[in-house]
């Protein structure tokens, strides 16, 4: 005995015809919004390389791209002078720093604080800038010992990422900083 659902499955019906209308109209709306999702995925990607062919990563850089006023923040450690065992201390600074590029000059007036104590620090030393955007700076210490730096030129000039490259058994054991255009 055949039961009247499983007749009306073998008769076509305006309403099943409808629903497969549907269902194949569905279909293309999956298949946009696929077409969508690939297109924001490219995207994606293709604004996750930018920065990779930003201006940061050229290779034309001079001496120039180092000009004007930054403010100077670092941090690292130290050898605690004063202590039997010379043991490491931490130091920060902050300050400010004016760059001179038609002398390759630049003028550096931090307030440091090592191992708690405070105090004004000025300096006067030379940079240079090559065409990768490293940057060396070079001055005396306080003690007459001459001190070094390294630094990367970072988003388009607007910062240097440095860090102390004193040889070693020099005061300072590690410090890292920022100096960001003012």
């Amino acid at each position: 005995m055949i039961t009247l659902i499983a007749v009306s499955r073998l008769i076509p019906m305006k309403g099943n015809y409808r629903i497969m209308k549907n269902k194949l109209r569905n279909s293309n709306i999956t298949k946009n919004r696929m077409r969508v999702a690939l297109l924001l995925v490219l995207a994606t990607s293709i604004i996750g390389l930018a920065p990779a062919f930003s201006s940061s990563a050229r290779a034309d850089y001079s001496i120039n791209d180092v000009s004007g006023d930054y403010v100077w923040h670092a941090e690292g450690w130290a050898v605690g002078q004063g202590n039997s065992d010379n043991h490491p201390v931490p130091i920060s600074a902050v300050g400010l720093i004016t760059y001179t590029p038609a002398t390759g000059t630049f003028h550096v007036d931090v307030i440091v604080r090592f191992n708690g104590t405070n105090s004004e620090n000025l300096r006067d030393g030379t940079y240079t800038v090559d065409a990768t955007g490293h940057g060396t700076m070079t001055w005396l210490s306080g003690a007459g010992d001459t001190r070094h730096i390294d630094f990367y030129i970072v988003n388009g000039g607007a910062e240097l990422k440095w860090i102390d490259t004193d040889p070693p058994g020099s005061f300072e054991l590690s410090a890292i900083g920022t100096m960001t255009k003012q």
